[in-house]
């Protein structure tokens, strides 16, 4: 398939204005995030990645969107963008079944990314749901990411602990950086970008 999947191209200009003002959680100084936005400018080629849903996290899904549709203009067109793309996604859970309540308490999806509903070289862009009271484990890897908070939340960086960046916030994590995040009461919705 040569073809840009449908929706992406909405999908990834929200993203990117979402994350083009304001300083990111974590970082003493604004990060260069022109190789993620320039992979993203690149045409897209749509894959037969077929959705997938019935994870049980996905029912708060609507509740975490009407309530990201209620902060900022950014985070609203995000939001939107995202909400109709989400029955596309395939869906999926981190295995980590020695963790209480985190198996049936999250979804991930790629939207940009081999496992995603289309491809851009240098970049990929994924989602993250959780249900209240959840916390994603500890973990690093080698891409930087930048998330863009679509709801309120905790996110954990090693050595400076826990932050709430807000909705509409950005969080940056650095290469190999041990993070987490963690929902309070209500679903943390969040959008990732991870990029070399």
């Amino acid at each position: 398939m040569t073809e840009t999947a449908a929706g992406t191209d909405e999908f990834i200009a929200a993203f990117v204005a979402a994350i083009g003002s304001g300083m990111p959680l974590f970082a003493d100084e604004r990060p260069d995030l022109s190789p993620l936005t320039q992979a993203l400018t690149r045409p897209g080629t749509a894959t037969d990645v077929p959705a997938s849903d019935g994870l049980e996290a996905l029912a708060f899904m609507d509740a975490a969107l009407v309530a990201a549709r209620s902060y900022s203009p950014s985070v609203g067109q995000l939001a939107e963008a995202l909400a109709a793309l989400a029955p596309r996604l395939p869906w999926y859970r981190r295995p980590e079944p020695e963790l209480d309540g985190f198996m049936p308490g999250h979804a991930n999806a790629y939207v940009v990314g081999p496992r995603g509903i289309e491809t851009r070289p240098g970049a990929e862009i994924g989602v993250t749901l959780m249900a209240p009271g959840v916390a994603y484990p500890t973990h690093h890897h080698p891409p930087r990411e930048m998330y863009v908070a679509l709801s309120e939340g905790e996110w954990f960086q090693e050595d400076l602990g826990w932050r709430r960046p807000g909705p509409g916030g950005l969080v940056y994590n650095p290469a190999d950086v041990t993070h987490a995040m963690r929902a309070g009461t209500a679903p943390l919705l969040a959008v990732w970008g991870l990029w070399h």
